[in-house]
């Protein structure tokens, strides 16, 4: 053998020796343990945690992989709760000459789950990052769960259930793409979503960047109370804590279960969304619900002492009133028509009841010509009309438009009208009372004042012996003023005569 092939032999022998030396420390335990102990650093670096992992080995063929599994991290101080991370499986591949710096191709999550919560930033410039950056080509995650968690412990926590998260050129020090599909909890639907992440701000995760665009798509029956489907879509940017959100929302078949009457409503809104609450405060709010427009602010966000979101908004309307009325009442078509003009404050408090039973409204409404869609009640708001002006018999007084207003409040179901009035031409009435949504039940009384004297609603022997008591009830510049009732339905009212307060007058 010559020299020459002796040295190459050698050399052969060396590296052969070198590389079986190789896999057999990588193979070892000791490999195991020093990488779980690197895996444990780099994250306690990236996210000021506390990390430990269950179990992590190594497999070199067909290429170098890190499989872990139990891999946890805390944050651990007095003053404040701060993100909890549990991953129960990971498995991390690429080439060994990648992996020395710390460069991998492909990381698989399974089983994943973190808590955000509104730590503060810690104060001082002295808590840097020392850790090595990890650069990471695509991690793909199955089966998480991301848990927002309110300053309240008391309150519970807004869970959202990540079915698939794909992170493509991932690296702390610099922003990422991303896609997933996410299940929203209330209503349930998925929303899909693709856009930027990062970088990721180890102290003050709540700033850390976001941005994108999403599409949502939900059972609006999910909601007790309500149902019909919504398609929304739209983008958003800003840090985890206060991201700015704008879209459009479309419910072709919205309707409440009280009565089952679905309406087409299209909204577009602007929002800023503090992500690591859940709470939502409404910029803007421009809806269509059938034919009548709708501006709306206000927010969705956890109030004290309250587990939930609760939903405060302040609301201005415009529109036909029967695209309301067929949201609460249950008929083939609306009692009335009509043009509406509201302005209210709602408020919808957590809870699994009823929207119809927990919804909160305080305002007051004008309602412009309007007409009744029973023959039998317009008939009487006719008969009023003809009455009022001193022409009971005057047949051409048919289809009688009506103007109401007044002041309201809603809770609990049930619908108070303090002061509520009510005029046609020649009659006017002033009421107060209630409405009971469920039962569809009225009660009020009130006045009734007429132009004409109280003979003059009449004809023939009857209106001579009333012109005697024509004085009794003249009353505040009204020809004829009449104690009243009304009870019944908003389909069939009965309207009659207080008899106690004309006997007591």
């Amino acid at each position: 053998m010559t020299r020459r092939r002796q040295l190459l032999f050698g050399t052969l022998t060396a590296i052969g020796l070198t590389l079986l030396l190789a896999v057999a420390v990588l193979s070892s335990n000791w490999a195991e343990r020093r990488v779980g102990q690197e895996i444990v650093r780099i994250l306690e670096a990236r996210f000021d945690a506390t990390a430990a992992v269950d179990e992590v080995t190594l497999t070199l063929f067909p290429r170098l992989a890190i499989t872990g599994r139990g891999l946890t991290f805390t944050r651990e101080r007095e003053e404040h709760r701060l993100p909890f991370v549990r991953i129960d499986r990971f498995h991390a591949s690429g080439s060994l000459v990648r992996l020395l710096r710390l460069s991998i191709d492909l990381v698989e999550i399974e089983g994943f789950q973190i808590d955000v919560a509104r730590g503060p930033k810690p104060p001082g410039e002295s808590m840097k990052v020392t850790a090595r950056d990890l650069a990471i080509d695509e991690i793909r995650v199955n089966n998480g769960l991301l848990r927002l968690l309110p300053d309240n412990p008391e309150k519970l926590p807004l869970n959202f259930q990540l079915d698939t998260v794909t992170f493509r050129d991932f690296s702390f020090e610099h922003a990422g793409r991303y896609s997933a599909v996410l299940t929203n909890p209330k209503p349930e639907g998925l929303i899909r979503s693709s856009g930027s992440f990062g970088p990721w701000n180890t102290y003050a995760p709540r700033s850390t960047p976001l941005s994108g665009d999403y599409q949502f798509d939900a059972n609006l029956a999910t909601i007790n109370g309500i149902g019909g489907t919504l398609n929304s879509s739209g983008s958003f940017g800003g840090v985890l804590e206060s991201i700015k959100v704008t879209g459009t929302a479309t419910a072709p078949d919205f309707q409440l279960e009280l009565a089952k009457q679905p309406l087409n409503l299209d909204t577009r809104f602007r929002a800023v969304v503090d992500g690591t609450s859940g709470d939502t405060y409404l910029e803007e709010v421009d809806a269509t619900l059938g034919k009548s427009h709708i501006l709306a602010k206000g927010s969705v966000a956890g109030a004290p002492g309250a587990k939930g979101r609760t939903i405060a908004l302040d609301v201005k309307a415009d529109g036909r009133f029967e695209d309301f009325l067929r949201l609460a009442v249950k008929a083939q078509q609306p009692p009335m028509r009509g043009g509406i003009t509201l302005a209210t404050t709602l408020v919808i408090p957590p809870g699994d009841i009823d929207v119809a039973q927990k919804i909160q409204l305080r305002g007051s409404f004008k309602i412009l010509r309007g007409q009744f869609a029973s023959d039998t009640v317009q008939d009487k708001v006719d008969e009023l009309s003809r009455r009022g002006r001193g022409e009971p018999e005057n047949e051409r007084v048919q289809n009688v438009v009506a103007d109401f207003g007044g002041n309201f409040s809603l809770q609990s179901g049930r619908l108070d009208l303090p002061k509520f009035q009510f005029s046609v031409e020649g009659a006017r009435v002033a009421l107060g009372g209630n409405y009971r949504l469920p039962t569809q039940r009225l009660d009020f009384e009130g006045a009734l004042l007429l132009d004409a004297p109280l003979s003059r609603t009449t004809t023939g022997f009857k209106s001579l012996l009333l012109k005697v008591v024509d004085p009794l009830f003249r009353k505040d510049g009204a020809g004829t003023m009449l104690p009243i009732v009304v009870t019944g339905t908003v389909s069939q009212p009965s309207f009659g005569l207080d008899k106690g307060r004309i006997i007591g007058r």
